[in-house]
Formats: C-alpha cells, sequence, structure tokens
C-alpha cells in the first residue's frame, strides 16, 4: 500500500511538473532502451525543448500509431521494411536537406549504404518505383542478426561454427536438450529459416513457406520472446537464440560494467552471426502527422553529430551508422579506463567498419504473403 501511495505522488508530481513545463514539445517514437538519456538531456540543454520519447515493441506497432493519427509524433524511428511500406504509403514527409548541415560533414558506413541500395532495389522490383531512400530517412543505428548463445554448454561454440544455421534449426547438429529460442517477429523466424534453406530471405512461394513451417517446427523453440531470449541465455535458462547483433551487446556492455572483461564474458555466452544472414536498420523519418517539422530537423541534425551517435551508442550497443563516430569509440582503444577500453574492443569485433558484408535487409512484402507468414507462426505455436 505504501508503495502504491509512493507512485501515485511521483506520478502526480511528474504530472505537475509537465504541465509547468512551457518549453515547446518533440515528441519521438522509439524503441524500448534505445536511446541513453544523457542524449536526450544534451538536445533539451541546447535546444530548449521538451522531448517526450514513448515506446513501440514492434515495427507493426509504429505502423498502426502513425496510421491512426491518435498521436502527433515528429519523428518515428521504424526499420527498413517498415520505412518502405510507410513510403509507399505516403506516410512520411521528404527531409530538407538544407536543414541537416551535419549531412555534410559525415560519412555512412558501408553496410549502411548497401542496405540503402538494397532498399531502393527491393522497392524498384516490388512496385516498379524509383526511390532514394536517403530522402526520407537518416540512420539512427543498423547492425546485423545472429544467434546468441550460452558458452557453457560444452559443444554448442563448435556445432555453430561448424554448422551455422544448421546448428540452430536442426537438433542432430548440435548437442542434445540444447534450449531454443526465437525472436517474436514471424517474418524474422522466415527469413532465417529461408537462410538455413539457402534461399533469398525476401523469397516468398506456397512452396518456401511450406518448407520453413517444416523447418522451424523441428527446431522445437522452447521460447518466442524479444528481449527476454537475450536474458535468458545470459542467465543460462536458454542456450540460443535468434537476436540482433546489439541484443548481445548490451548484456556484455553490463557485465562489462559489473568489472568482467571481454573474454570472460564471451566464455559465459557470445554471438555467432553467420556468414549468411540479414541486417536492419532503424531509422529517424518524420512522419505526415508531424507538427513540428522543424524541430524534427533539429533533432535529426543534432543526432549526425558524430559525438552525439558514440554517447548514444555507449548505452544502447548496436553499430555507429557514421564513419566518424565509429572512430572515435576506436579511439578508446588505448583508454585507461578498462571499461571504454573493453567497450572499443566489443565494437571491433563485432562491428568492424573493415568488414567485407554481404547485407541482406529485410523488404516489405505483400500484405497477404504477411498474413500468411504470420498464420504459419500461429500454427507452429499452436
Amino acid at each position: 500500500m505504501k508503495k502504491i501511495l509512493a507512485f501515485a505522488l511521483l506520478l502526480t508530481a511528474a504530472i505537475t511538473l509537465a504541465a509547468c513545463d512551457s518549453r515547446p514539445v518533440l515528441r519521438i517514437l522509439n524503441w524500448g532502451e534505445y536511446i541513453n538519456d544523457a542524449v536526450v538531456d544534451r538536445f533539451e540543454e541546447e535546444y530548449g525543448y521538451r522531448v517526450i520519447v514513448d515506446v513501440a515493441d514492434s515495427n507493426e506497432a509504429f505502423y498502426s500509431k502513425i496510421k491512426s493519427g491518435t498521436t502527433a509524433y515528429d519523428i518515428v524511428i521504424p526499420s527498413d521494411y517498415m520505412i518502405e511500406k510507410m513510403r509507399d504509403e505516403n506516410m512520411l514527409i521528404a527531409l530538407d536537406y538544407s536543414k541537416l548541415p551535419n549531412r555534410s560533414t559525415v560519412t555512412y558506413q558501408s553496410g549502411v549504404d548497401q542496405i540503402f541500395d538494397s532498399m531502393a532495389e527491393t522497392t524498384f522490383t516490388r512496385t516498379g518505383a524509383t526511390v532514394d531512400y536517403t530522402d526520407y530517412a537518416v540512420p539512427y543505428f543498423w547492425g546485423t542478426f545472429g544467434i546468441i548463445y550460452n558458452n557453457r554448454v560444452a559443444g554448442l561454440e563448435q556445432a555453430l561454427q561448424t554448422h551455422g544455421w544448421g546448428a540452430y534449426f536442426d537438433p542432430s547438429k548440435a548437442p542434445s536438450g540444447v534450449k531454443r529460442g526465437m525472436y517474436d517477429v514471424p517474418q524474422y523466424a522466415y527469413a532465417a529459416a529461408m537462410l538455413y534453406l539457402n534461399q533469398d530471405v525476401n523469397a516468398f512461394s506456397t512452396s518456401l513457406l511450406s518448407q520453413a513451417q517444416t523447418v522451424i517446427a523441428g527446431a522445437n523453440f522452447v521460447e518466442w520472446g524479444d528481449d527476454s531470449l537475450k536474458r535468458n541465455v545470459e542467465a543460462g535458462n536458454l542456450d540460443m537464440a535468434l537476436v540482433y547483433t546489439g541484443d548481445y551487446l548490451d548484456r556484455l556492455y553490463i557485465q562489462l560494467e559489473e568489472g568482467k572483461t571481454l573474454s570472460q564474458v564471451q566464455a559465459l555466452f557470445n554471438i555467432y552471426v553467420p556468414s549468411n544472414t540479414f541486417v536492419f536498420i532503424d531509422a529517424m523519418v518524420i512522419p505526415n502527422t508531424s507538427k513540428n517539422i522543424d524541430r524534427a530537423h533539429e533533432f535529426i541534425n543534432f543526432m549526425l553529430d558524430p559525438e552525439v551517435v558514440a554517447l548514444n551508442a555507449e548505452v544502447v550497443g548496436y553499430a555507429s551508422a557514421l564513419v566518424e563516430a565509429y572512430d572515435l569509440i576506436m579511439l578508446n582503444l588505448t583508454s585507461s579506463d578498462e571499461w571504454y577500453r573493453n567497450w572499443a574492443q566489443a565494437n571491433q569485433t563485432y562491428y568492424n567498419k573493415n568488414a567485407v558484408l554481404n547485407v541482406a535487409p529485410l523488404t516489405a512484402l505483400p500484405s497477404a504473403d504477411i498474413d500468411r507468414i504470420n498464420t504459419m507462426i500461429d500454427n507452429v505455436r499452436s
């Protein structure tokens, strides 16, 4: 009862403070655990705005919130395929680069450029339209998908290195009794199955759907989750799962803060990124419901400052989209601070800017195909 009362008092105080705050508001829709509070504080101090960050847990939630128009968000940070869908449906405002002067002073990572190129190619194949997605989106974070695994299970690391996706989907190619988890997004599960089948992650047919169902059902996933997957592998309650590489880095950074070294954490749990994997980019876009377009451009321009991007990456754990921010992070390789030194080593290991990538971002499949994938996953899980 005391806790409830205390919470009520805190909530009342927060509402009162917000009501008394006369600063102009910038409203952002973002993922959970996806921005450094220090970045928000710095922006508010420099620009005099009050930033309100709301959270959605899926691209589909981003879409429905913008489509409904209930809240006029100024910036949304969806992933590649949802950016395609939103642009297809005229839900986005074209960026005014005269209001983004920082863009001319920075360089996107090669993988980021490849993702934008791939998005344009898949859109042209799908619709015949020629679209430059940099006209609508500025990268926030990007990265690969991989298989986080419990390195305390004897033979599991070797199985992944030997069989790749086979060790993940085929129980006979991994140590017996291994508990598997899958990210709770049907298109991710389908894409991973396509890679196991040596198919394009964006290919779709009735035959491929049937094959994917067999593969996914055969893996005997014991958990379908999101942030819970990384935590359960870390705790040893799950042995491997498909996650964003940044999910692993998020838990790694926490362990580093607790005093472990990079090698000590890797000995407990690590991530295997197959040579054939898919990638993502989350990017800042301005929805056509925005009432503060100039403010939105100011925030996007702020997020094109390499120092700000590096500061954001300290907490979030995903890959910097800017070469200049990556280079700032690498300066910490010789830092006297052990945490910063390990952080730089982790970025060098898992997000090396010189890595040769064959990227395969997901595309916006037709709604009918997505519905069939969703139904297939429902059938597997039932």
